[in-house]
C-alpha cells in the first residue's frame, strides 16, 4: 500500500514539460527591488519562483516579471515556510507545476520520494489529482545534500532539479543567500520582519548558505546557468559578509 501511494507522487512528465527550455528561476532577495529585471525574466520561455514567490508578482512585475509557470515550494504550508497553497490562486495565475523535494533528516540525508512530515496529506493529494506535482527525485536530492554537507535550501535545490530535468538555461536571479533582506510582502504575515528573518536564515545551521554559497562557485562555470549581475558578483567573492553587501549593490547599480 505505501509503495502504491509513494508512486502517485513522482511527477514522471515534469521533464518533458522543462526539457530544452530556457528557465528564469526567481528568488526573493530584496536586491530586485533595484533593478528592472522583468522584461528580461518575461523573454524566458518558462519562470519559476519559490515558495511565497507568486505572491509578490503583483506589485512588483517590473523587477521580477509577471507569469509563474512553475511554482517550487516546500509544500509546508505556514507563513514561515511555503505558504498557503491555493489551487484556485495557482490556476488563475496559470501555474503549470507545483515542485517540491522529499523528506530528510537534519543533515540531508534522504531514502525515498516521502514527502515531510510537515506537509499536510491533503494538500499533497489535491495537487497530484487537480494539479501537476513533481518531487525532485530523492536520490539525486541526496546527492546534492552530501555535495553540500547540508539540507539545501527549496530554491537553491531547484536549480539542480532543473538541470537534472534537462532545461537548456536556467537563468537564477534573486538568491543572495540571506545576504540582504526577502523583498517586502514575501513574509507577511510571519511574527519577524523581512529582515530578522533573512539574517536568522543567514545563519541556519541546517541550511548552510555559506557551504551552498561554495557549491554553486564550484559549478558556476557550467555552460547551462546564468546569474544576474548581483549573484555573479557574489559567486566571484572570496567570502560572504553580510556587512559588505550594500557596498556591493552600490558598485553593480552604478555600473547599470
Amino acid at each position: 500500500m505505501q509503495s502504491r501511494i509513494q508512486n502517485l507522487f513522482k511527477g514522471n512528465n515534469f521533464s518533458s514539460f522543462v526539457k530544452d527550455k530556457k528557465v528564469a528561476l526567481v528568488g526573493p532577495a530584496n536586491y530586485l527591488n533595484l533593478f528592472e529585471f522583468g522584461k528580461t525574466i518575461n523573454n524566458y520561455d518558462l519562470t519559476a519562483r519559490v515558495n511565497r514567490g507568486m505572491e509578490l508578482v503583483e506589485n512588483n512585475s517590473s523587477k521580477i516579471g509577471s507569469k509563474t509557470d512553475i511554482l517550487f515550494n516546500c509544500l509546508i504550508e505556514h507563513n514561515d515556510n511555503g505558504g498557503f497553497i491555493d489551487l484556485k490562486k495557482l490556476k488563475k495565475n496559470n501555474v503549470k507545476w507545483v515542485c517540491t523535494i522529499p523528506r530528510s533528516d537534519f543533515n540531508g540525508k534522504t531514502y525515498s520520494n516521502r514527502l515531510s512530515k510537515g506537509v499536510n496529506y491533503i494538500t499533497k493529494l489535491k495537487l497530484k489529482y487537480n494539479f501537476n506535482l513533481h518531487i525532485f527525485d530523492y536520490k539525486e536530492y541526496g546527492k546534492l545534500n552530501r555535495a553540500t554537507k547540508c539540507r539545501t535550501n527549496t530554491g537553491f535545490s531547484a536549480i539542480f532539479d532543473l538541470l537534472h530535468a534537462g532545461a537548456k538555461e536556467i537563468h537564477v536571479t534573486g538568491f543572495s543567500f540571506y545576504m540582504d533582506s526577502f523583498m517586502e510582502g514575501y513574509k507577511k504575515g510571519c511574527d519577524r520582519d523581512e529582515e530578522k528573518f533573512a539574517e536568522d536564515c543567514f545563519s541556519s545551521v541546517r541550511h548552510d548558505q555559506v557551504n551552498q554559497w561554495k557549491y554553486l562557485k564550484s559549478i558556476k562555470n557550467n555552460q547551462k546557468l546564468s546569474f544576474d549581475p548581483v549573484l555573479n558578483e557574489l559567486l566571484k567573492r572570496d567570502n560572504l559578509n553580510r556587512s559588505e553587501f550594500p557596498e556591493i549593490l552600490k558598485k553593480i547599480k552604478s555600473k547599470l
